[in-house]
């Protein structure tokens, strides 16, 4: 079953669809990952050089810490990366620190009591769940950090992580802000590796650097998103590539199987099984085809098996018609050999009985072979154009003393300007049995026509008589070797209309007979004009 065509084409159309998915997939991925590279490092430089930009005011003409401080920490925040800002010896003036997706950041709205020496609009990270919240101060030309009292206003700006960036969420409030620990999304993106660097101010001499990393790594997210994608959709592709395989591969082997069915009802000796035809496709040419040679098989056969009885029947009648000569013969001979010989009267009697049923002998082997070569397509046939006329004459010359005795009138109706493409021997020989066989049949007073005509692209050469006619049973025989009619008395070896009908085949024509009981007959013998 699994090395059927059925389910080999299924395999062929699985097999292709999972390497073709596979090979756009890995395809795909290539250039995803590429895309989501370049996107990162396009992402972090442009925000290194933006930091790079904010950051030079405060190294140039002086160094300014906490400033420096502020802005890693603002920009981590809000860039989601670590930052770093670093002198030109690399020595690390500023870092936001690692990224802790639990922080917050914190706007702290001065109130009225607050120490003057605290910055302005001072902005302050909170520390991990559980730290205190302090702001940074500047005093004596050193930076400092105070505990916020309780007092002070807080603008709190939430991020919270998601698998596709940062959400952030703003809340107003005159309380300590309550630090979550659950603020960190389980989908966050993983961290990425890259690191990417600005310089700070002429990139030939620069003051400095600023240095970018650890930001959200997308790039893998978006790969193994496209990964299950491609996953899912070779699944589907492949159940897909199953179903249509399927159904394809039921049409394309229902016509196989139908042959075969074919094939072995005609194995088993059912040679009338045919395929059904159904569609012009080559799976359709093939069934006609097939049906074409089960038809020539069949028609064969029966040809065969006709041949086959006919044969039966021609030994058996053969048989027959020799054996009774062949007795006659042996009869004579024990009788001369018994003491008739010396009776002159005797012995001249039986010699002239042996000849003419040697002559019988003669006549019916010689019939024989030539219905054989006939019907074999071994007889030279001399073809040329003859008068139909003189053939009827030539026919009949023979047989009007026979007439004339037994007081049938035999009359023969000429032909005008009609040739016959003939074997002019061979159509005589067919005109005379049946006028021969129309004797037989036709009684004292009675009469025969023998005439010729033009029908249509034939020539017809046709014997009528007036006699008892054919039983309808017996017209379909007539032309058989050796038959006779069980109702007949006329004698003869029953080879003439077998005869007659090999040579009009032999021509290229037919004969056939028209006959009512009390009515007559009429032989009709039908060849080609040309």
């Amino acid at each position: 079953m699994s090395g059927s065509i059925r389910w080999r084409l299924i395999g062929s159309y699985v097999l292709l669809t999972v390497v073709t998915v596979s090979a756009i997939g890995v395809l795909a991925l290539s250039v995803v990952k590429q895309h989501a590279e370049q996107q990162e490092i396009d992402y972090l430089t442009a925000n290194a050089e933006a930091v790079a930009q904010q950051a030079l005011p405060y190294m140039w003409p002086a160094t300014r810490s906490y400033a420096l401080q502020e802005l890693a920490q603002t920009s981590a925040f809000l860039g989601n990366a670590r930052t770093r800002i670093l002198n030109y010896r690399n020595q690390v003036l500023a870092d936001s620190g690692p990224r802790d997706e639990s922080q917050e950041f914190v706007w702290v709205v001065p109130s009225s009591g607050m120490d003057p020496q605290l910055v302005d609009s001072s902005v302050v990270m909170m520390l991990p769940p559980g730290g205190t919240l302090v702001m940074p101060i500047q005093r004596d030309g050193s930076l400092g950090y105070q505990q916020v009292s309780s007092d002070t206003n807080y603008v709190i700006v939430r991020r919270v992580e998601t698998a596709w960036g940062s959400r952030l969420v703003f809340e107003v409030s005159q309380d300590q802000p309550a630090l979550s620990s659950s603020n960190t999304a389980k989908t966050a993106p993983p961290r990425s590796q890259r690191v990417v660097s600005a310089p700070i101010g002429d990139a030939g001499s620069p003051l400095g650097y600023v240095e970018l990393s650890g930001g959200p790594d997308f790039g893998a997210q978006a790969l193994e998103t496209t990964r299950r994608a491609f996953v899912l959709a070779g699944s589907g592709a492949a159940l897909l590539a199953v179903i249509v395989g399927l159904l394809v591969s039921q049409g394309l082997t229902a016509p196989l199987r139908r042959l075969t069915t074919a094939t072995e009802q005609m194995s088993s000796g059912n040679l009338s099984a045919r395929v059904p035809l159904q569609g012009q496709d080559e799976f359709g040419q093939l069934a006609g085809q097939f049906n074409v040679m089960a038809e020539r098989l069949e028609t064969s056969f029966a040809e065969l098996a006709a041949e086959r009885d006919a044969l039966r029947r021609f030994i058996a009648d053969a048989s027959h018609e020799l054996r009774t000569p062949i007795t006659a013969l042996k009869t004579f001979n024990e009788l001369l050999q018994n003491g008739a010989a010396d009776d002159p009267a005797a012995r001249a009697e039986f010699l002239a009985e042996s000849q003419a049923q040697l002559d019988h002998l003669e006549w019916i082997t010689h019939n024989l072979l030539d219905l054989s070569r006939l019907d074999a397509g071994l007889a030279d046939l001399d073809k040329s154009n003859h008068d139909p006329n003189e053939l009827i004459e030539a026919a009949t010359a023979p047989f009007k003393a026979l007439a004339i005795d037994k007081g049938t009138r035999l009359s023969v109706k000429p032909a005008a300007r009609l040739r016959v493409f003939c074997d002019r021997a061979r159509i005589e020989m067919a005109l005379s049995n049946l006028v021969d066989n129309a004797l037989k049949f036709t009684p004292a007073g009675g009469e025969i026509e023998i005439g010729a005509q033009q029908v249509g692209e034939v020539a017809q050469l046709w014997v009528r008589d007036s006699g008892a006619g054919i039983d309808p049973a017996d017209l379909p025989h007539i032309f058989e070797r050796f038959y006779r009619s069980k109702n007949s008395s006329a004698r003869g070896s029953g080879l003439g209309l077998a005869i007659t009908q090999s040579i009009a085949q032999a021509h290229g024509g037919r004969v056939y007979a028209e006959s009512a009981l009390g009515h007559g007959s009429r032989f009709v013998i039908e060849l080609p004009m040309s």
